[in-house]
């Protein structure tokens, strides 16, 4: 009866994933291609390409697979990628669901714009492992901004309500 109770907890052990396999890392392909690519031999083939972002590191990496799907080169891109329009939608939806800017969007009929991407040295909030996107919150006048706002999409957070509030 003891062996029976160790085999079960040992299955359980085995069975239950532990904290660093139960969290997914969230990745996102940004953007995929086909090339056509003349081989060494003179044949052509054609490679795919994919553009994903790490959102726990912070990292953007560019992966080529041949044709058979194979990876066979893996890029760290110094530069990261332009944001997608999957991922302003997100940081859109975190606007939305944020109360006090949906209070000022309400209030002042304002569209939420943009979606620019914003690097560590133009707010302190979007140092790696984030990847912060601005908007503007635009009255339907279109003369002025209501407010700046930035989301970072790692944290999948509202980081700054107001980022220029002088203007």
């Amino acid at each position: 009866m003891k062996c029976l109770a160790v085999a079960l907890a040992a299955l359980a052990l085995f069975a239950a994933p532990s904290d660093a396999v139960a969290q997914e890392h969230r990745v996102r392909v940004l953007s995929a291609w086909d090339d056509p690519v003349k081989l060494a031999d003179g044949t052509e083939t054609v490679y795919r390409y994919e553009v994903s972002h790490n959102y726990d590191t912070g990292v953007s990496t560019r992966r080529a697979f041949d044709a058979s799907g194979t990876l066979i080169e893996t890029l760290v891109m110094t530069t990261p990628p332009g944001p997608t329009p999957e991922e302003i939608d997100e940081a859109k939806a975190i606007i939305a669901a944020d109360e006090a800017l949906s209070a000022a969007v309400s209030r002042s009929s304002a569209t939420v714009d943009g979606g620019f991407l914003l690097y560590a040295d133009q707010h302190p909030a979007c140092v790696a492992p984030a990847r912060c996107l601005q908007f503007d919150l635009i009255p339907p006048s279109k003369l002025e901004s209501v407010q700046f706002v930035v989301v970072d999409l790692a944290s999948q957070q509202v980081v700054e309500r107001d980022l220029f509030p002088d203007l």
